[in-house]
């Protein structure tokens, strides 16, 4: 029987990705709380033959705040989470789709927790580009 590879538990991959962030902040001390991770979600091919991706979105940012909950440097080491799909057609009219929260978690808070909060709006970007593929009629660019 041949083997078939499957994509990845996006959850485990989300969770996994805040843990190496919160790793990457206590071995290094140049590392940084700023910045984002996108990971894949998604690929859906259009009827013009393009290509549009979905992505899940971390958001790191860091927030000073008097009697903040993190220990330390008084600054709230925060996590915004969302998600984006992009379509990549030539003459695209309607080619991006977002979807963010209006609240953040806390990097110390348990990652998967944060990374369950992501997939409804890896859902909602999910839908939006399967309805977008079946309609769009935008080549793919080559050059």
């Amino acid at each position: 029987m041949s083997y078939i590879p499957t994509a990845p538990d996006l959850k485990v991959e989300l969770a996994d990705t805040i843990r190496r962030h919160r790793k990457s902040l206590t071995t290094s001390k140049y590392a940084t709380h700023s910045g984002a991770n996108k990971e894949e979600a998604g690929r859906y091919t259009t009827v013009g033959n393009s290509l549009v991706t979905v992505q899940a979105v971390l958001t790191y940012i860091s927030k000073a705040v008097w009697g903040s909950a993190d220990p330390g440097d008084g600054y709230e080491r925060r996590i915004e989470v969302g998600a984006v799909a992009n379509c990549h057609g030539h003459g695209c009219t309607d080619p991006k789709f977002s979807s963010d929260a209006t609240g953040h978690f806390l990097l110390g808070a348990d990652a998967d927790v944060t990374a369950e909060a992501t997939l409804p709006h890896v859902q909602k970007a999910r839908e939006w580009a399967q309805k977008h593929a079946e309609t769009c009629r935008a080549q793919a660019y080559t050059s």
